[in-house]
């Protein structure tokens, strides 16, 4: 596209002869063109395909910006040999979906079927990519809210599950802080003691690291898709440094809570710890 550019902007100048240019040309397009013809040919990966759609149409508009016409015709051409194949190669998918038992579909575990993370995948990609590069025939404005929706349905459980992965964990923590301390660690919803306080900071000092890595290796075990794994552990693992640093705020200001002081845990060794998983999943 550059070199048609730079090369159609100095022939026109130079020569003030704009056909000089396709026939400068007519070569490596043709070229291009009996390439991509065996290559779709051969091609079954409908997002593949998409995303040849949506970068010739970026194309296109880079043209359009440039006010340059000597690849209109060519990225045309490009469209006019990428749909067809498409819709073919789509129509294949949804006859495979039709075939397909979906008794077969269910496994017990905590992981979807390969075959069913394979056609969210694959529904999601192509719900992301027309919105943004369809021609209408498929998705438009409602592509749009059906991703929003998902998004937010992925959103509300990840909180859920963040909460339900600290309970399972660190639960006499969780509930401590949620029944005795504010967010503003200046006011108690209710006014804890030495003995309220004790067991909590005792307990975590003991197994807070086996916990953190029991905690990583279900998020691991539960979660197929990489990006929602990171961000689950993320989650809980800041709001597991948010909970305790209030615990400790609130072990100074308990009359006698000086005496714990040795059962704390630094709010550096936690973040360092912390730090090792969220680097991998």
């Amino acid at each position: 596209m550059d070199t048609a550019s730079s090369e159609y902007i100095f022939i026109k100048a130079f020569f003030r002869d704009e056909s000089m240019f396709y026939r400068v040309f007519e070569g490596p397009v043709a070229v291009i063109d009996e390439n991509m013809k065996l290559t779709l040919a051969n091609s079954h990966d409908a997002i593949c395909l998409m995303l040849m759609i949506c970068i010739t149409k970026k194309h296109q508009l880079v043209m359009s910006n440039r006010r340059l016409p000597c690849l209109d015709t060519y990225l045309d051409k490009a469209l006019i040999y990428l749909w067809p194949r498409f819709k073919t190669v789509f129509d294949m998918y949804i006859q495979s979906l039709y075939q397909c038992d979906a008794k077969m579909l269910w496994v017990d575990g905590t992981h979807p079927h390969h075959i069913v993370r394979c056609y969210m995948e694959f529904t999601a990609s192509l719900i992301q990519l027309n919105a943004e590069c369809g021609d209408g025939q498929e998705a438009g404005e409602e592509a749009k809210e059906l991703r929003r929706y998902f998004e937010e349905k992925l959103e509300s459980n990840l909180v859920s599950f963040v909460d339900e992965l600290l309970m399972e964990y660190f639960g006499d923590l969780i509930k401590f802080v949620k029944n005795h301390i504010s967010e503003d660690l200046i006011s108690y919803t209710e006014c804890p003691n030495i003995a309220d306080v004790e067991p909590v900071v005792k307990n975590f000092a003991v197994k807070w690291r086996t916990a953190l890595e029991l905690m990583h290796n279900e998020v691991v075990t539960c979660c197929s898709n990489f990006v929602s794994g990171m961000a689950i552990l993320k989650a809980a693992m800041a709001q597991l440094l948010n909970d305790y640093n209030r615990l400790s705020e609130c072990v100074k200001m308990i009359p006698g809570g000086s005496s714990l002081n040795r059962n704390l845990v630094s709010i550096t060794s936690i973040s360092y710890e912390i730090r090792k998983y969220s680097r991998t999943l």
